[in-house]
């Protein structure tokens, strides 16, 4: 018999990785997760970027472009 193993859902707090790319973030980054809205968007702080004048730090990212690393 072949067990799945149980996957926790995204929540605040989590540090996440972007599957695909959302806007200026580049598939790969990582951040953390700051709020979880009701239309499925997460607000996240950008951690892996180095700073650019034209890259917010602070984002909005659908939920499903991310993943859990931790």
């Amino acid at each position: 018999m072949w067990l799945m193993p149980a996957v926790r859902e995204i929540t605040t707090l989590d540090l996440v990785e972007f599957t695909e790319p959302v806007g200026d973030v580049p598939a790969g980054a990582r951040g953390g997760v700051l709020e979880l809205r009701d239309d499925g968007m997460a607000m996240l702080e950008i951690t892996t970027m180095p700073p650019e004048p034209i890259l917010d730090r602070i984002v909005f990212a659908p939920v499903a472009s991310l993943r859990r690393i931790s």
